[in-house]
This record gives structure tokens, C-alpha cells and sequence, in this order.
């Protein structure tokens, strides 16, 4: 398969790279985007060891979309490489954040892994705690309880989210994620109805 079948990109990330250059740093668009590399890599290298492989990623402005050939991973399998995204942004944070007093920097590097790492191991889907929540309860009513689960914390992100930037100013990227989740979430309560 070429690359260009396994490799697919949004339109909108370029448009998304270039707002955040001109609203942010490029420092801190570097450490955000290399946090998502991180991360990306932590789940492919997991993937390859319990003997599965990436058929395509797509790259949106919501984040990375890998789909698996998994049909030989085991159920812990699933669960480390489910896990290993957020786990290697947080022991990257640590130690990031220990070597921020050689050179400050790696401060704003580390808070990046931080919050990549804790963002997606909130339970709701599609994030990596969503996928982690699923496969810990039984298959039969893991889609039932998640999708609830997923759209509270969807919307909670996006009220949440929406009220601190009104009372505190700052940022919207943080909205960019809880739009997207909460979208993701009310698409698939709607086609498990059947609509």
C-alpha cells in the first residue's frame, strides 16, 4: 500500500499550524507538537511489540487517528497499547520537568506532555481512557455505559472549557479538543440509533 493510502491529512491542520503560529509561540506550538509525536510513537511502538500493525493514520486537527491490523493482539495487548500514548507523555513530563532547571525551556515541554498525557486518558471516546475504560468493562455493556460516560465529559470539557475562557481570557485551543469530542460523541450516539 503507498503511503499516500496510509498516511492521510486534514486540510484543516495546516490552517490550524499556521493560526496557532500567529496566536501563540512557536516555541509552544513545538512543544505541543512534539508531544503528540511522543505520544503517537508510544502507541506504535507497544503496537509493533504485541505483534500488531498501522494499516492508515490520519492526521486531523482533533489529533492522530490510527487504524490497527489487530487481529493478532491479545486483550492486554489492546490495553498496553491503549495505555502507552498517555504513559509516555507523562514519564516524559517528569523528567522534562526535572531537567527544566538546566534549561527553562523544557518547563513549557514538559507541561505540553503533561496535559496531552492527562487529556487522553479522560474516559470518553475516541481518546486513549475512553478505549482503556471500554476494554476494562464487559464487552456487552461497555458501549452502552461509555458512550454516556464519553458524552458528560465531552460536554463538561466544552462548558467547562467555554465558561473559564469567558471569566479568565486566554487560549480557545483547549475548545478545539472538547468541540471535537463532543461532535465524535453526538455522531455516535446518533448512528447507534440508527440515524
Amino acid at each position: 500500500m503507498a503511503l499516500a493510502e496510509r498516511l492521510r491529512i486534514s486540510p484543516g491542520v495546516p490552517l490550524l499550524l499556521a493560526a496557532f503560529v500567529w496566536l501563540a509561540s512557536p516555541l509552544l506550538l513545538g512543544a505541543i507538537l512534539s508531544a503528540a509525536v511522543c505520544h503517537e510513537l508510544g502507541h506504535w511502538l507497544v503496537l509493533r511489540r504485541v505483534g500488531g500493525r498501522i494499516q492508515r493514520l490520519h492526521i486531523t486537527v482533533f489529533g492522530a487517528e490510527m487504524q490497527v491490523d489487530d487481529r493478532r493482539i491479545s486483550y492486554g495487548g489492546e490495553l498496553l497499547t491503549a495505555a502507552a500514548g498517555p504513559v509516555s507523555n507523562l514519564l516524559l513530563a517528569a523528567a522534562m520537568g526535572l531537567l527544566g532547571r538546566w534549561w527553562e525551556p523544557l518547563y513549557l515541554f514538559a507541561g505540553a506532555q503533561l496535559v496531552l498525557g492527562a487529556f487522553n486518558l479522560l474516559p470518553a471516546l475516541p481518546l486513549d481512557g475512553g478505549r482503556i475504560l471500554w476494554l476494562a468493562l464487559a464487552p456487552y455493556t461497555a458501549q452502552r455505559v461509555l458512550s454516556a460516560v464519553s458524552l458528560a465529559v465531552s460536554l463538561a470539557l466544552l462548558l467547562g472549557g467555554g465558561w473559564f475562557i469567558w471569566r479568565q481570557g486566554g487560549s480557545p485551543f483547549l475548545l478545539v479538543g472538547a468541540v471535537g469530542l463532543t461532535g465524535w460523541n453526538l455522531r455516535e450516539i446518533k448512528l447507534a440509533k440508527g440515524g
